[in-house]
């Protein structure tokens, strides 16, 4: 058993869990609502994190073994997380998704190679208008739009 892998796939199982209570307060209706994609994303939390703790458990730890960069990667994915959280309010769906995959996408580039800020940058804004338009105008749903609702109507 590697404890630097059982301690990750419990803090990915557990982050998941408390996301999953999270979503309890949100107000629900039918079909696609303001929970489908946080219940998905916190399902998919938990899965990778019990998949992580049973491959963490079949594998014979390494002597002289250094986890710490997978453990960062972890805590980093963790605070962009809850910083993702904490700004959907005042900075809206579009602007927050775009700065919290901007930032994951550097979080989880390698530190040895180039890091193409410009792609990442183009990147996560058009995934987060592309999501965002679907689920406005596919769903009929308004996230929250925070500045951007002057824009929208």
């Amino acid at each position: 058993m590697r404890l630097k892998d059982t301690l990750v796939a419990l803090a990915m199982t557990g982050a998941g869990l408390g996301y999953l209570g999270m979503i309890a307060g949100l107000p629900v209706r039918d079909g696609v609502d303001a929970t489908t994609v946080p219940t998905i994303l916190a399902w998919m939390m938990i899965g990778l994190g019990l998949i992580e703790l049973a491959g963490a458990l079949r594998r014979p730890g390494e002597p002289g073994e250094k986890g710490v960069g997978n453990m960062v990667t972890v805590a980093l994915t963790l605070a962009l997380i809850a910083g993702y959280v904490a700004a959907l309010r005042p900075l809206g769906f579009p602007i927050a998704t775009a700065i919290y995959l901007f930032l994951q996408f550097l979080v989880l580039t390698p530190r040895d190679g180039g890091r193409p800020f410009a792609r990442y940058a183009g990147l996560a804004v058009m995934a987060a208008g592309v999501i965002f338009a679907t689920f406005r105008y596919g769903f009929d749903l308004l996230l929250p739009a925070g500045p951007l609702v002057a824009w929208l109507n």
